[in-house]
């Protein structure tokens, strides 16, 4: 029998986010990378999560003879709402193990919270935005997803499917592999460009991170505008960013492009941590801190994490600019593989861009869609 209990105080909090641990979902998965505890504590908490500030949200826990086996969200967005549609509404953090009764269950209590709430669709995962975790793996279940993305059971998908869901949109992960082959004619392509552009390429220096980064939220609000379910970033949203970037980012592999002085274009690029996150299994105990610090500084690749050029500045090749330098970059920092993830299936110029390098698409994450009866 299956029994869906609703989250209303901080045990079942602690005991939603510990679920793919207790029911082993993922206990011999290898690829999985558990979350951090005390920042999902902190994101599910009304008092201290940012989505609370934007929406409202329903945990959800299935019980299967009294043992819990599967949890999802349903979650409406104010801003969502004032900027796209009033109609959608939302499911995240879905975890289940692999039983059609549990899924089924599931999604049906999610969609009916979402239907007391005026919705005629439920669109997900998203959890919470478009700018978390999204999609259900449907491509390269079996590689490990770079830092910042989330690997999932490979039955999810099926699941979804097989609970009346279709999909709404793709999100495509891009590999160049072995980047130091390109180094004999990366820096003459560039220059190349270059040669043709009014535009001066300068790397982060860190005492000017503060103005630095209000610049990179100000262009990524812009750029991204046309961007498949973009919303503007909240106050919290880009501090919580801030902070996150201050601790991990390489100012080598964060450019930005400046044109008569103006910042037009930025891209961030990060180390890939996640095999060394596997050690933390959630938990920032310092021995564990230890041994990820030492393992974290033996990666060979680097993930492109967000690009934004100013609408007007756009075809003029700055983005491939980005590319080519971020590579020319991380080949000099000893990086062997240049991951750019997420792309939106939308967004042709950027994958585009991508061409020239022989980038290879070796992951997709799938959000998914269904009518609420």
């Amino acid at each position: 029998m299956i029994e869906i209990k609703t989250v209303h105080d901080a045990r079942m909090r602690k005991e939603f986010i510990m679920l793919p641990w207790r029911a082993g979902i993922y206990a011999h998965d290898h690829l999985w990378i558990p979350p951090i505890i005390s920042e999902q504590k902190k994101l599910f908490n009304p008092r201290t999560g940012y989505f609370f500030e934007i929406g409202e949200a329903q945990l959800f826990i299935a019980y299967k003879n009294g043992t819990p086996v599967g949890r999802i969200s349903a979650h409406v967005n104010h801003l969502y709402e004032e900027k796209y549609d009033a109609r959608t509404g939302f499911f995240g953090f879905f975890e289940s193990i692999n039983d059609i009764s549990v899924a089924h269950a599931l999604f049906d209590a999610a969609s009916k919270w979402l239907k007391d709430k005026g919705k005629k669709v439920v669109n997900g995962p998203q959890s919470f935005s478009v700018y978390d975790s999204v999609g259900f793996v449907v491509a390269g279940l079996n590689v490990m997803p770079v830092v910042g993305l989330f690997h999932f059971a490979p039955y999810y998908k099926d699941l979804a499917l097989a609970c009346g869901f279709t999909k709404c949109i793709d999100w495509h992960c891009f590999l160049v592999k072995k980047i130091e082959d390109y180094q004999p004619y990366l820096e003459e392509i560039r220059l190349s460009i270059m040669k043709d552009l009014d535009v001066d390429f300068k790397t982060l220096v860190k005492k000017d991170m503060d103005w630095r980064f209000r610049e990179i939220i100000r262009i990524f609000n812009i750029a991204w505008e046309g961007n498949w379910g973009h919303l503007p970033l909240t106050d919290r949203q880009a501090e919580m960013f801030y902070q996150e970037l201050k601790m991990i980012a390489i100012p080598e592999l964060t450019i930005f492009a400046e044109k008569a002085g103006k910042t037009v274009g930025f891209i961030i690029s990060i180390p890939d941590v996640n095999p060394a996150l596997r050690i933390l299994n959630g938990r920032l105990y310092p021995w564990r801190l230890f041994k990820f610090m030492r393992q974290a500084k033996k990666t060979s690749k680097i993930r492109t994490l967000i690009m934004g050029v100013l609408p007007e500045y756009r075809g003029q090749k700055i983005d491939d600019v980005f590319y080519l330098k971020t590579i020319e970059d991380g080949i000099r920092l000893g990086f062997t593989e240049s991951d750019c993830s997420l792309i939106v299936e939308t967004n042709k110029k950027m994958i585009g861009a991508l061409k020239p390098l022989c980038a290879e698409q070796y992951k997709t994450y799938r959000i998914f869609e269904r009518p609420i009866a």
